[in-house]
């Protein structure tokens, strides 16, 4: 028993020796397997157990292969922007199948060599497909599956997990959010002298609008204005104070004619609760009445004669935007810049809405690119050129309004003694009477108001009628060079001025402030004191984007970054000319996906060649109690198994899981060094296995001998 014993002790052997040139071999031609985890073939004693204390019963030997999956392997970089390698614990999620169903099973690798195949997908050169969780335009983890609203980073099922795929990516296009400008503005410059920045912006589909912004030197030093031109395609552009946007600073509507209007065509203005329809008529037969209004026009006019013609008669039949006492209403003009265009600006006299639903050629076409009813803000109190007082009715025997510091008694009889300081205005037959004694005695007796120009004009308010009125109702009072100025009416001041659209009525015996906020003011060392614009909204693009109006369906309102109080990193006022310092805003055009960045944590960024990035992948990393325990299978992936426990979805490069290189890749463990040193002492082995055999064998010859 004792030579079969030692026959089948050196076969022992010689299966453990081939069973460890097996794995060597593995190891040795797997060396350049991206993630590969060499096998260690350890032997272990096959022991007989022993009957006799004096006689041995040969046992033998056994392999016992193991693969060290827990060994990290050296990280090499690589060229290729989605090659992915785990420095640390932990492996890559994937499937089979690259829409996974429940008959696909969920595999783990640390093999990634994943690239892009024909669909877009990122798979490996084993053909297994990457998983990771989806994630929001703001890096949030989401679910793949639309109908589940709780993400749950645990599961590993296609609830959650998605097969990456770069081709579904969409372009992007970001809209402008913040504008900032940065200028000298010539301190030497006079009164009245423009300025101009032309401005880009993004809108919600990526479209580029250009607009203007104008700066004029005030009527007093260190200050200037602001005005807006629309972009085109736009209904309305709006300019705040406040980033709440409660106080409007100028609001300024468009309407752009591409056609010409048909007979008949239409479109209304509403104001301070009256509407009025302009008609357009070819015939010369219409008649104009209260609320319609006949616009002539012929067979051979043109379009921008049509638009002209249309300014005309609006001014000419609504005294709201009419000229008056030698000032130039622009409440309405043709645009400078385009003679088949009309701007609606707010002074202050009420908002406008403007409907151009009806303006239609003669072939049922737009006749201009604005389409739906737009309104024109009110211009907020504080930042009127000039304010408007709309009597109701005549004072009284006694009233009196200080402006100025000089107090103007209205008095029936002449009986006012007269100061310097107290002057009788003579009430006359009608309101219009008395409030041009008014303005000649504040003309008369204040030298900030002198006879002839239009820092204080009457006019009259919200006459419709054919022809108009010509009874004044308003008196239009200026802001002054030399600064701030009261208005005050004396208690219990009869029939009290109102604003024009009525909406706020002025108190008796409290003083009313003629003043206005400049956009812009600078301290005598030429640097920025206060800014009186904000925020822009630009409301009803032609082209279809998202108004941007701060509502949380559309898109923000541009914030207006024109420097820091007290600092010249924005505007400034120095004796130099006009220069341009910088023009910068956020947002752009649309860009399709220029490649992809990974960062540690797994969160998959796409880049687009507009230069705007958005997250849209996060790559979870798996691990295991016990990860000898796994299952190795073809393709260089491991299955769980009872013996490596289940597993542990995390982020990367949190916990146990080990952080995500991009562009790099995981080498083999193998050292093929070791293996060549380890072939050549299982050689040996080998060798000496078959001596056992061959010995054993001789000696059984010998004992068959023996009976011949």
């Amino acid at each position: 028993m004792s030579l079969f014993g030692a026959l089948t002790s050196g076969v022992s052997g010689l299966t453990a020796q081939s069973s460890a040139i097996g794995a060597i071999s593995d190891n040795i031609t797997n060396v350049n397997t991206i993630g590969y985890k060499g096998t260690q073939v350890d032997f272990q004693t096959l022991v007989t157990v022993q009957t006799s204390s004096t006689f041995y019963s040969a046992g033998g030997v056994q392999s016992k292969p193991r693969q060290d999956t827990g060994i990290q392997g050296l990280l090499q970089s690589s060229t290729s922007q989605t090659d992915i390698a785990i420095s640390g614990s932990g492996f890559f999620v994937v499937n089979e199948s690259n829409s996974p169903t429940l008959s696909n099973e969920f595999l783990f690798t640390r093999a990634g060599s994943f690239y892009q195949d024909d669909e877009g997908f990122l798979r490996n050169t084993s053909g297994y497909y990457l998983q990771a969780w989806p994630t929001t335009a703001a890096g949030v983890v989401t679910t793949n599956n639309t109908a589940l609203t709780i993400p749950n980073q645990n599961v590993i099922s296609t609830d959650f997990l998605a097969s990456v795929n770069l081709n579904r990516v969409g372009g992007t296009a970001t809209a402008t959010s913040t504008i900032g400008i940065g200028a000298n503005l010539p301190s030497t410059d006079t009164q009245g002298t423009t300025h101009k920045t032309d401005v880009q912006f993004f809108d919600t589909l990526g479209n580029a609008n250009t607009t203007s912004l104008t700066y004029t030197k005030g009527n007093r030093d260190n200050q200037w204005d602001v005005s807006i031109t629309p972009p085109s395609g736009v209904n309305v552009v709006t300019l705040y104070s406040d980033t709440a946007g409660a106080t409007v600073y100028e609001s300024r509507g468009q309407l752009e004619f591409t056609g010409m209007p048909a007979n008949d065509a239409t479109m209304t203005i509403t104001q301070n609760g009256t509407t009025i329809t302009y008609q357009f008529d070819t015939t010369g037969a219409g008649v104009d009445t209260a609320t319609v209004k006949q616009v002539d026009i012929s067979a051979s006019t043109t379009v921008a004669q049509a638009v002209s013609a249309l300014v005309t008669k609006i001014k000419e039949a609504d005294t709201n935007f009419a000229d008056y006492g030698g000032f130039t209403n622009n409440r309405i003009e043709v645009n400078p810049g385009s003679s088949t265009g009309i701007y609606f600006t707010e002074d202050g006299s009420g908002s406008i809405t403007i409907n151009p639903t009806g303006l239609l050629t003669s072939s049922g076409a737009r006749a201009t690119l604005q389409e739906s009813s737009y309104t024109v803000a009110k211009t907020a109190a504080a930042n009127r050129d000039f304010h408007q007082f709309t009597f109701g009715g005549q004072p009284a025997d006694g009233d009196s309004v200080v402006i100025n510091g000089i107090t103007y008694e209205f008095d029936s009889n002449a009986s006012v003694v007269q100061t310097a300081t107290l002057r009788q205005v003579v009430i006359g037959a009608t309101l219009s009477a008395s409030l041009t004694n008014l303005e000649t005695a504040i003309e008369t007796a204040d030298a900030s108001f002198a006879s002839g120009a239009s820092s204080i004009r009457l006019r009259v308010n919200n006459s419709t009628a054919e022809p108009p009125s010509a009874l004044n109702d308003t008196l239009v009072i200026n802001t002054l060079s030399s600064g701030s100025f009261n208005v005050t009416f004396s208690a219990g001041f009869t029939n009290l001025p109102t604003e024009p659209d009525t909406t706020a009525t002025y108190t008796a015996a409290t003083a009313y402030a003629v003043n206005k906020n400049q956009a812009i003011t600078f301290n005598a060392a030429g640097l920025p004191t206060s800014f009186a614009i904000a925020e822009m909204e630009i409301l009803g693009f032609a082209n279809g984007a998202a108004n941007m109006d701060d509502d949380a369906s559309n898109s923000d309102r541009l914030t207006l970054d024109l420097g820091r109080v007290g600092e010249s990193n924005g505007f400034t006022q120095f004796g130099a000319e006009f220069t341009p310092g910088f023009i910068t805003q956020n947002g752009s055009q649309f860009g399709t996906l220029a490649g992809v960045t990974i960062d540690e944590s797994g969160l998959m960024t796409a880049l687009f060649d507009n230069g705007e990035t958005r997250p849209i992948y996060k790559i979870p990393i798996a691990t295991f109690v016990n990860v000898n325990g796994l299952n190795a299978r073809t393709g260089n992936v491991w299955n769980q198994t009872q013996a490596s426990g289940d597993n542990t979805l995390r982020e990367a490069n949190n916990g146990s899981a080990g952080s995500i290189t991009q562009a790099a890749l995981e080498s083999s463990t193998v050292d093929i060094g070791i293996e060549f040193t380890k072939m050549i002492v299982v050689q040996r082995a080998y060798s000496a296995a078959t001596r056992i055999i061959t010995t054993a064998d001789e000696m059984l010859d010998e004992l068959v001998r023996i009976k011949r």
